[in-house]
């Protein structure tokens, strides 16, 4: 059976290259930036500004971050509707639920290094939900941000993470992620609800080098359109009008507005991470999932984008409800 690109969307292939593209600009830009409040603000201005096509690799290594949790998102759900999550491939899923939490923490952790106004207050609100936490809430705060605030030993630790230990996750993670989808035969795709394992190489290989060639070119040309933000230099003593978390947390933060927090931050979202831990063990049909469990996912992805959508764009001044237009 010849692989078609729509039962793969190449999303995988698609994940890996942005993943090294992130790789790449990451380290450009660490030789010209400063892990240092104040510094880091005029280092990343010396970049876009002074520096030959500094302003392009930042804005690829922005954008390409964004964009890479909707391709992964993508991919997770590319993978639950062909069953591709039971055994023999369990190790596969767990490996890359790992690498979408990576890729949450790498977008989380680089989002404050400009130093910026938005990027403090963003980081400031998205850490504090942290304190919902019963017992260990507070602890986590602390231990995350250096102390009880966003300040130099928190700029410190989050460009630690970005620029050294998540780095080496991804690359562990990525190797022992295809190596597990090699040894389970290659990939496993569902049509006319007949299931089919191609191989990895040269029938998935030569359509995801084709599609990644498109990926490239659209980031190039994005990235060449639109530039990454970099508002006023943070300013703990200026508060923002609006105060929001990363777009990829807003969800969480729209939650606080409409539940206890608890529920919201801690009891809501555990329960949804043990629900993909054991979805390889949860009933299927002719190997896909049940459809009480595709209810539940889709419902969740639902729920989540709705939520992410009303605080991106119907959230005004003090997380007022407002209209867009």
């Amino acid at each position: 059976m010849a692989l078609r690109f729509t039962l793969t969307w190449g999303l995988g292939g698609a994940a890996a290259l942005m993943l090294f593209m992130q790789l790449l600009t990451g380290l450009l830009l660490n030789f010209a930036y400063e892990p240092f409040p104040v510094h880091s603000y005029l280092s990343v201005q010396r970049i876009q500004n002074d520096l030959f096509l500094g302003q392009l690799i930042r804005n690829l290594h922005h954008w390409t971050g964004h964009f890479l949790v909707v391709v992964v998102c993508l991919h997770l759900l590319r993978v639950f509707f062909s069953g591709a999550y039971f055994k023999p491939r369990r190790s596969s899923w767990y490996s890359g639920l790992i690498l979408l939490l990576l890729v949450l923490l790498a977008n989380f952790t680089g989002y404050l290094l400009p130093w910026d106004q938005l990027a403090f207050w963003a980081v400031t609100i998205a850490a504090s939900m942290l304190s919902y936490i019963p017992v260990i809430g507070d602890l986590l705060q602390r231990l995350i941000l250096g102390g009880t605030e966003v300040n130099g030993a928190t700029l410190h630790i989050f460009h630690s993470f970005h620029t050294t230990l998540l780095p080496l996750g991804f690359l562990f993670c990525m190797s022992y992620h295809f190596w597990r989808i090699r040894k389970a035969g290659g990939v496993k795709v569902v049509a006319a609800d007949k299931h089919y394992t191609l191989p990895v190489v040269p029938e998935l290989l030569v359509r995801e080098m084709a599609f990644a060639t498109v990926v490239i070119c659209f980031l190039l040309l994005f990235s060449m359109q639109f530039d990454a933000p970099l508002t006023a230099m943070a300013n703990p003593n200026l508060t923002l009008e609006t105060v929001k978390a990363p777009w990829y947390f807003l969800w969480l933060q729209e939650l606080l507005l409409h539940m206890q927090p608890v529920l919201a931050i801690c009891v809501l979202p555990l329960a949804f991470a043990v629900f993909l831990l054991i979805l390889p063990f949860l009933g299927q049909t002719n190997g896909k999932a049940s459809r009480p469990v595709q209810t539940i996912l889709i419902s969740f992805f639902l729920v989540t984008i709705a939520l992410t959508i009303t605080g991106i764009w119907f959230r005004g001044a003090g997380m007022k409800l407002i209209m867009p237009w």
